[in-house]
């Protein structure tokens, strides 16, 4: 047996992974060291260790590649611009797709048709139907894995849902949608417009105000964010502060 599937598996257990669990990753796969079979060793362990009841789920952001210049996505060929694991993990057998231009999600198991559902219906990035947003009411996780807790974009959701004045484009912009049929429609969408507001996002805040489970995954530093608690408590502080999680630029 590949050793580093093994010491993958009772890593993810020592950090509270479990089977049937639902997980959200972001990873860095150079955190992790040396890894006999590669990024495929370390998908085919977290999907074991879920086994048959649990999902896995991995953001596939297109926003660098699909842009006002080229405003096309096509859910089986666009590629993932957030690292090299999503970018694997969205040709694994088995898995699919959410459809939106920018912030799709790539899914496999039990739950896989639940987090796909409606996903067209979205006209925000990380709106009510995005998978992220359903993390949450399936008990979910977050696992981040060796790329600290900036990167979370489920955040992105609790700045919508908030309403906080930063972070959607005052328009939308209109893309090209090609479908898993090869079925081709145009929607128009809001985006994300933080940077052109003048601010840069602070995620890594939000470990000042919940307990995040930390522990090691090889050779990575992890983080495991239990979702429903992350969105009740970013979503409080936003009430609060709408500004809490950005500064000026």
């Amino acid at each position: 047996m590949n050793p580093d599937f093994k010491k993958i598996q009772e890593d993810l257990k020592r950090i509270g992974i479990n089977r049937g669990d639902d997980i959200l990753i972001h990873a860095s796969f150079k955190s992790l060291g040396k890894v006999e079979g590669g990024i495929q060793t370390l998908i085919e362990a977290l999907l074991a260790t879920l086994g048959d009841t649990g999902t896995l789920l991995m953001p596939a952001l297109s926003y660098q590649t699909v842009t006002a210049e080229n405003p096309s996505f096509d859910i089986r060929n666009t590629p993932v611009c957030v690292g090299a694991v999503p970018e694997f993990f969205r040709t694994f057998p088995g898995v699919e797709r959410s459809i939106h231009p920018t912030h799709s999600v790539c899914v496999r198991g039990r739950r896989q048709k639940e987090y796909l559902a409606d996903s067209e219906k979205d006209d925000e990035p990380v709106g009510e139907y995005s998978p992220f947003c359903k993390l949450p009411a399936f008990g979910g996780k977050v696992l981040m894995i060796g790329c600290g807790t900036h990167p979370n974009t489920s955040m992105h959701g609790v700045e919508e849902k908030a309403g906080v004045p930063y972070v959607l484009s005052p328009d939308k912009r209109k893309y090209t949608l090609v479908d898993e049929t090869g079925k081709q429609s145009e929607k128009a969408y809001f985006y994300h417009y933080i940077s052109q507001n003048g601010f840069a996002q602070r995620y890594c805040r939000l470990e000042n105000l919940m307990e995040f489970k930390k522990g090691s995954i090889l050779q990575a530093e992890c983080c495991l964010i239990d979702s429903a608690a992350m969105w009740k408590t970013g979503l409080q502080k936003l009430q609060e502060d709408p500004f809490y999680f950005v500064e000026k630029l």
